[in-house]
């Protein structure tokens, strides 16, 4: 029977409802005031005890009647069970949210996650959101991911190190390689894993429904805004995906999720400046944020990962990414993210990334002279300046690498810091110069080795062999009366070097074949006999040391060539018969199995030009007839090598060196048309043979040879297709079939004529071109 309780007034203090979000359930929730009320009945108030608040109590009713007695008695039963039940349920969550604290501390995070995964799993079942875990439960666990990272990236590495000092065969490299990559794709699980947890938090407390465009999955009623995110949460699912990166570098470990990790970090990280803008979200991310977004992708450009792709992107990225660290008025970057991005840079094979690493070192060096002594640029700093030049194809690289080592020495010598440049520093430096194309740049190679004399710093092999081969470099770039200087330079430092290298029997400077080539091609310049016979002197030299066993010393292709080239320009009358002793020698190591020293077309080309100065260097017929010979020779065995035959390029060498050597009359133009005839034999005419052929004969036999055997194209005199078969390319041209492609035409004049279907061609490929807004010969 169900009692029904008359009206009455009630006292404005009492209220049933414990929280103004629940005033839209109308059962036992309704707000007593001073009117009188229908309330229902006592019994549906006992079957749903879980309304009524917990360890709050009423206020029974003033009302000196049985139904208000009734009423009280029944009210304080139900809020007693209710209280009870709650009490109970509160103390079985707060126990589950404590082991998992507990087994996450401890390294248990499996148990951790699957009892967080169960307290999801039952708040959605029952649709009660005082069943989830609490923060700190998310907390624990998200450390616990990071730990367990930790712990595996330590392991891997010890692991690293232990088998590259071990000399032992290669299957314990192999088993470590395999051990390494299940450890790596394990970290990036953990990371996934994180990334998960963050997500779910951010599903319950609704952060994803206001600041994402993906929506949660948790229903509305089951919100739980104690569960939001903090900047700890963020930073540790960044940290997640960094530490990915930076294994997967470590130890050249690549997958589809590997390459994405920095990005999912950006995105965290893009999440975090998001909620600053929010001033009650308590979120915002630090210089420590910015950090490990720009180590993760500084770590896609080294290692396995480091596709041309990345190894070019990365440091854009992480530019990228410091430039809005810069943006931030709250945070200043730090010391740490500036040498972050240097090694970013320096590792890269983009043009500007020497321009980007000194504008950075810079950058700091200003810092630090204005104050700040965090910013001090270290050893290590000017190190990788200094080798992204030594890289750099720029032809200034040599002298902003000089220009940052003179920074280097100004803060020593001005006692601002106590770092001094080493060996590496000016050996990046002296590399930079070897590689640059200025003329003049090896006027300061001199004073660097003076001043690392001067701080007792011993030049290496490979300072010796940048310095000589800048000394080689600028020989043939510089003026005539200066190359002699550069070259005797070269010859200098080389018998500096050797002497180093006697001074003990375990010493750091090595000659090998590459120093003495450079000083023999240094050597070529100087035009006199003397350097000649000195060239032809330390070729020699090569030889012995090869023989007896040394094989840095062997000798290559160029060495020979470069003292052939030496006799050539020695100007003395039988430079043509020592440079055919210097090619026969090579043939020679070539047969004893010197595969370094095979004879190629310059090879041959080197002794045919000899042989055509020989016009120059004497006045005796007889032994110009003699290198006319030997040029002629030279050809014929050209032409029984298989590998070896002769190009466009011989012909115009012979017929030069028939000009030069015979005097004018019948027999040299009997000997030029035979010459031209085997060429167009070969399909061998090219423009600069015919226009050569028609300055060197007269105009007579120039028609009879070429202009009778012309025919008609286009309304123009062209060569026979026969005489340019072999030529190396074939241009296109339309015919009735279509368009199809032929041997290239060239008028009797010696002009090329291009094909209305290779003009189309050609325009096509200009069009398809991107970024080409005006193409020339074209239209707009």
């Amino acid at each position: 029977m169900t009692t029904r309780i008359p009206c009455t007034r009630w006292p404005g203090a009492v209220r049933c409802a414990h929280s103004s979000s629940s005033s839209s359930k109308k059962v036992d929730r309704l707000v007593v005031g001073q009117i009188r009320v229908l309330t229902p009945s006592i019994s549906a108030a006992v079957k749903t005890p879980l309304h009524f608040p917990m360890r709050r109590f009423f206020t029974p009713p003033i009302a000196n009647n049985n139904y208000s007695k009734i009423l009280s008695d029944e009210l304080l039963a139900a809020h007693s069970f209710s209280s009870t039940a709650g009490d109970a349920a509160t103390s079985k969550r707060d126990d589950i949210n404590q082991q998992i604290i507990s087994h996450a501390e401890s390294g248990d995070i499996s148990v951790a996650e699957n009892l967080l995964t169960q307290m999801h799993a039952d708040a959605i079942s029952q649709n009660d959101s005082e069943r989830f875990a609490d923060i700190d439960s998310y907390t624990a666990v998200l450390n616990g991911l990071i730990d367990q990272q930790t712990h595996l990236m330590s392991t891997i590495t010890q692991e690293r190190n232990e088998i590259e000092s071990d000399l032992n065969a290669a299957m314990p490299n192999q088993l470590s390689s395999e051990f390494n990559e299940r450890g790596t794709a394990k970290v990036m699980t953990l990371a996934g894993k994180a990334n998960e947890v963050l997500i779910q938090m951010e599903d319950i407390s609704g952060v994803s429904d206001r600041y994402s465009s993906m929506r949660g999955n948790v229903a509305y009623e089951l919100r739980n805004a104690s569960l939001q995110p903090t900047s700890h949460h963020y930073d540790l699912a960044i940290i997640a995906f960094a530490n990915a990166a930076t294994v997967a570098r470590d130890t050249n470990y690549s997958s589809p999720a590997i390459n994405n990790a920095p990005y999912v970090a950006q995105r965290w990280l893009q999440r975090m400046e998001t909620l600053a803008f929010d001033l009650y979200s308590g979120v915002a991310p630090s210089v420590d944020s910015y950090y490990h977004v720009m180590d993760a992708y500084a770590s896609i450009g080294n290692g396995a990962v480091a596709i041309p792709a990345n190894k070019n992107r990365a440091p854009i990225l992480a530019q990228a990414v410091f430039d809005k660290l810069k943006q931030n008025t709250n945070l200043i970057p730090t010391a740490r993210e500036h040498r972050l991005l240097i090694r970013a840079w320096s590792n890269s094979t983009c043009k500007e990334a020497a321009y980007k690493a000194t504008g950075l070192w810079m950058n700091m060096l200003r810092l630090f002279r204005g104050g700040d002594e965090d910013m001090e640029p270290r050893l290590e700093d000017g190190k990788m300046v200094l080798e992204s030049w030594s890289r750099a194809t720029n032809k200034h690289s040599a002298r902003r690498a000089q220009t940052v080592l003179n920074a280097m020495e100004k803060l020593v010598t001005h006692k601002k810091t106590e770092v001094r440049p080493d060996l590496d520093c000016y050996k990046y430096v002296l590399i930079s110069m070897s590689r640059s194309k200025v003329p003049d740049v090896g006027a300061n190679v001199m004073d660097l080795f003076n001043t690392m004399e001067e701080d007792r710093i011993f030049p290496d092999t490979a300072c010796f062999d940048a310095a000589i081969e800048t000394f080689k470099n600028c020989s043939r770039r510089v003026k005539p009366e200066e190359a002699e200087t550069y070259a005797n330079a070269a010859e200098t430092m080389l018998k500096r070097m050797e002497r180093e290298h006697d001074r003990s029997s375990v010493s750091s400077v090595l000659p090998s074949s590459t120093t003495y080539t450079n000083v023999i091609q240094a050597l070529a310049v100087r035009k006199t006999i003397k350097a000649a016979i000195t060239a032809d002197g330390l070729l020699k030299k090569l030889e012995e040391k090869y023989a007896e066993g040394n094989e840095p010393m062997k000798p290559t292709r160029d060495s020979y060539v470069g003292v052939i080239h030496a006799y050539g320009n020695s100007g003395a009358e039988s430079s043509f018969i020592h440079a055919n002793e210097v090619f026969q020698r090579m043939i020679t190591q070539h047969t004893n199995g010197n595969e370094a020293v095979k004879p190629d077309v310059c090879a041959y080309h080197a002794l045919i030009r000899v042989c055509s100065r020989a016009a120059i260097n004497t006045s005796s017929l007889e032994q110009q007839r003699q290198a006319l010979v030997l040029a002629i020779a030279t050809i014929q065995d050209m032409k029984k090598s298989d590998l070896n035959r002769p190009n466009c390029k011989t012909y115009l060498l012979l017929l030069q060196c028939c000009t030069q050597l015979l005097p004018s009359g019948a027999e040299r133009a009997k000997a030029l048309r035979s010459i031209f005839r085997s060429c167009c034999k070969d399909g061998l005419v090219d423009r600069q043979v015919l226009n050569e052929f028609q300055s060197s004969v007269s105009t007579d036999m120039y028609h009879n040879e070429v202009v009778h055997s012309a025919h008609e194209y286009n309304g123009v005199k062209a060569l026979p297709e026969s005489w340019t078969r072999n030529l190396g390319y074939r241009v296109r041209t339309q015919t009735e079939d279509g368009v199809s492609k032929r041997n290239p035409i060239i008028s009797v004049t010696g002009e090329v004529i291009a094909s209305t279907a290779y003009n189309d061609h050609r325009m096509r490929r200009r069009w398809s071109k991107v970024n080409k807004k005006l193409l020339q010969g074209g239209r707009v």
